[in-house]
């Protein structure tokens, strides 16, 4: 039964991949490489003689601390979607639901496929390491991802059981779980991984899977329609109207739409960035040598990638935006706002917590300020103007504009602030191509 089960999830993702192979087996690979090589070798080798950073380190404590943050910043925010996948209710009833499958098959299959959706965790987090030269911690990604899926289902499936899936309550053991994480000594992280792993994979296996799931599921999917109706409309479109004032008339209605959009959890992945945001202006508290530079353009990466999924889910209604007067470049530069928009607060963020950490003087302070600012806006325009070279395929467009953020964060930041300047040919370039393929996807 476990083959046949895996066969039909195999075909599935044959089907999906059928297209974008080359992506993620070799295009993805190769500039990945790239970049990891060739930013090693400018923070270790070029940008510490000729620009104006300092050699890159950090200690194997703030890499531990930073690890189990981010992991529980997942557990956490990872919640409500896994919920809806783990409880069968009548909104998410799939095949495999109404077959007469055995628990135990049921629970390794999702297993694997938990395996699999965490796989990037796994290769970000080893890259990671091996950018700051941590080799010896390489076995610790490789363990958590073998073991985040059954801490996860078995902490869902155990919090829902017990208490009503209440944010709030998550909300509070995320902050206490951060202040132990802030204040226990790293010698003891490796028990309590040991002690939540004993306790929650047996529970999430032997009762969650076979019990609760089943017990739970008419709870579950109450929670699910007061978390769908439960939007403060008016404030959200108050605050939308305000931000497309500053942008030109002939976007406003198309920059609106995709705000509302977003603020409707039409972009499920806003809350992952901002999660992903927090986790860098966490780090900057234990930053070292690092430029503040480099966690802004992250930042900023991060917020306006926010895009890619949204012009990927928006291309079955593109046929009504062209029943309506908009051009290709409207639509392009509409997309370029939103990122610009979104990204818009980081550079601030960034600022504001390397002041409050570490004071500089005043005329030091307005030069970074400016330079975070340039950076962050490169990085925005870059990803918002890239949005079409990936045909539609978040991954792709995601390794082209991660390409391009670099060099112009390298650039700007090592340099002179003066080489923002050359982001408008690119820009130029990048329009011209997203209107030929807009135009030769509404011939098609």
């Amino acid at each position: 039964m476990l083959k046949i089960v895996l066969k039909s999830k195999l075909r599935v993702i044959g089907r999906t991949m059928t297209h974008d192979w080359p992506t993620y087996f070799i295009l993805g690979p190769v500039m990945m490489g790239v970049a990891f090589l060739l930013g090693r070798r400018i923070f270790k080798d070029f940008a510490s003689e000729v620009g104006r950073i300092q050699p890159v380190s950090i200690s194997e404590e703030t890499a531990v601390r930073l690890a189990f943050a981010f992991l529980a910043l997942k557990v956490f925010f990872n919640f409500l979607p896994l919920a809806r996948r783990l409880y069968p209710t009548e909104r998410a009833l799939t095949v495999d639901d109404l077959l007469p499958i055995n628990y135990r098959i049921r629970y390794q299959v999702f297993y694997l496929e938990q395996l699999f959706r965490d796989l990037p965790f796994f290769v970000v987090g080893s890259m990671i390491l091996l950018f700051f030269g941590q080799t010896q911690m390489l076995l610790w990604p490789f363990t958590i991802w073998l073991f985040l899926p059954g801490i996860e289902i078995g902490f869902t499936l155990t919090w829902i059981h017990f208490w009503s899936p209440d944010r709030r309550q998550l909300a509070g053991v995320l902050f206490v779980m951060a202040f132990f994480l802030s204040v226990l000594p790293v010698v003891q992280f490796s028990w309590w991984a040991d002690f939540f792993t004993l306790l929650l994979m047996p529970l999430g296996y032997y009762r969650g899977f076979k019990i609760w799931r089943y017990q739970d599921m008419g709870r579950v999917e109450q929670f699910m329609v007061r978390h769908q109706n439960h939007k403060n409309k008016t404030a959200a479109s108050d605050l939308i109207h305000r931000l497309c004032q500053v942008v030109p008339k002939s976007i406003r209605p198309l920059l609106r739409r995709d705000l509302i959009l977003t603020a409707r959890n039409f972009v499920p992945h806003v809350w992952r960035n901002m999660t992903l945001l927090f986790l860098v202006l966490l780090a900057m508290t234990t930053r070292g040598t690092i430029s503040p530079a480099v966690y802004c353009a992250l930042g900023a990466f991060i917020m306006a990638s926010t895009v890619s999924p949204l012009f990927s889910l928006q291309r079955p209604f593109r046929p009504m935006d062209r029943a309506l007067p908009l051009s290709a470049e409207q639509v392009w530069r509409a997309k370029l706002y939103y990122a610009r928009l979104l990204a818009l607060p980081v550079p601030f963020l960034v600022f504001g917590f390397e002041m409050m950490l570490r004071p500089l003087p005043m005329n030091e302070g307005a030069v970074l300020c400016f330079t975070l600012f340039l950076v962050g806006l490169a990085v925005a325009s870059l990803v918002g103007g890239s949005i079409c070279e990936g045909d539609q395929r978040p991954v792709l467009q995601y390794i082209v504009s991660a390409f391009m953020s670099i060099l112009a964060t390298l650039f700007i930041a090592i340099f002179n602030p003066v080489m923002y300047l050359l982001i408008f040919p690119v820009l130029s370039s990048l329009k011209d191509s997203a209107i030929t393929r807009l135009e030769n996807e509404e011939v098609l």
